[in-house]
């Protein structure tokens, strides 16, 4: 007798993605780590005392992955925080049971990456000193973020989702991956003391697995079930199935709107920017933390760098004339910090940031300023300032 146990997957590799061409040849997603999902507040500058909280989703989706999604919405209790996923796909079965999750808790969802401004989860310590339920601090955005092969069916639950322009959204033929066994039973018979008793032997024999790339009819029924059940157009199916495996599509945002896969233009700021909590009424992720619990500075000046984002060490002081600062010559305005800021190409430079206009560091490789993450306005930077 032999029987097959089967495990659907992806086949994206964000590990040998080229943002030029925006194509993920394949192979299997086991090796990345599996999804992190971690409570983040943002630490943009000004935010504080009331700022937006996100589930930070990142990672692939694995086995474990819906009841660690459980776990997090246990702990929150009835609050309802958006969920910003940048996942290379993984297990099928488990991003439908995220997606219903989601759903179910009525949450909604944007791709993006999260960049933990004070400390990285993992780290030693690192949130230990906070209270008030929040142990990690950082900005949201939508560049070079990825919501890939399996994770679109985990974002079809969101009830408001939204992928951003610096977003990449693709979906390919499903992977699935067989592992055929052979069972034999063998029935003897024994004769102890004159009595006759049956005994029966099993013995279970592992065949070599196999892969196969073409989503059957029973999968692709199970899977229109489910986009139906989210209320997403059977256009998405169809661009899976006319996808290979070892390839991936975009999905541009007018045929996610055509499909329903998205309920609207935008992007990650919708649910993460820090201006959101100064409207009236605040939306629901925003969250007051008084000063005497969590200094408003600390997610702001307090940083350290991560291990994909440029280094970026705070002054403390206020700007003050440059001859108390350095050689270079700085202007300022009311309220201005100085900031010095390194980017990836160890290249250092003084910038004057003010809180009405923003914050910036200079790019890698020449490529100049960018503002702070969160900060919708064009950076300040002096005239005089040099490299």
């Amino acid at each position: 007798m032999a029987a097959f146990a089967a495990k659907a997957e992806d086949a994206s590799d964000p590990r040998t993605w080229d943002p030029k061409s925006w194509y993920l040849p394949g192979s299997s997603s086991d090796g990345f780590s599996e999804m992190r999902l971690i409570l983040a507040r943002s630490s943009a500058v000004g935010c504080e005392p009331n700022c937006p909280e996100w589930i930070s989703a990142e990672g692939a989706i694995a086995a474990g992955s819906p009841a660690l999604l459980k776990r997090v919405l246990k702990k929150l209790g009835t609050g309802k925080l958006p969920i910003i996923v940048n996942s290379p796909g993984g297990d099928v079965d488990a991003a439908l049971q995220l997606g219903r999750i989601i759903r179910k808790n009525r949450l909604d969802i944007a791709i993006g990456k999260t960049e933990f401004t004070d400390c990285w989860p993992g780290t030693e310590d690192c949130g230990a000193s906070y209270g008030k339920g929040v142990a990690y601090f950082g900005v949201a955005s939508d560049g070079g973020a990825m919501c890939n092969s399996a994770c679109p069916l985990m974002f079809a639950g969101g009830v408001h989702r939204v992928v951003g322009s610096w977003a990449y959204l693709g979906v390919h033929q499903i992977t699935t991956t067989y592992f055929p066994s052979t069972r034999r039973v063998r029935t003897t018979y024994q004769t102890i003391r004159g009595k006759r008793y049956q005994v029966t032997t099993e013995t279970v024999t592992q065949g070599e697995s196999y892969k196969t790339y073409k989503m059957s009819k029973a999968f692709s029924r199970k899977i229109s079930a489910y986009l139906r059940e989210m209320g997403v157009g059977q256009g998405v199916l169809d661009r899976m199935k006319a996808t290979p495996a070892s390839d991936i599509r975009q999905i541009s945002l007018a045929d996610m709107l055509t499909m329903k896969l998205v309920t609207s233009s935008g992007s990650v700021d919708i649910f993460t920017l820090a201006g959101i909590c100064r409207r009236s009424p605040a939306p629901a992720n925003c969250r007051e933390i008084p000063a005497n619990a969590k200094p408003a500075e600390v997610a702001a000046i307090k940083t350290k760098a991560g291990p994909s984002q440029p280094a970026q060490v705070p002054l403390s002081q206020p700007a003050k004339p440059a001859a108390k600062v350095g050689d270079e010559g700085l202007s300022s305005g009311a309220g201005s910090h100085l900031v010095a800021c390194t980017d990836i190409d160890g290249v250092t430079r003084i910038i004057v940031t003010n809180p009405n206009l923003g914050q910036a560091c200079g790019g890698p490789s020449g490529m100049g300023p960018w503002p702070a993450w969160g900060v919708p306005s064009s950076p300040y930077i002096s005239s005089d300032v040099k490299p």
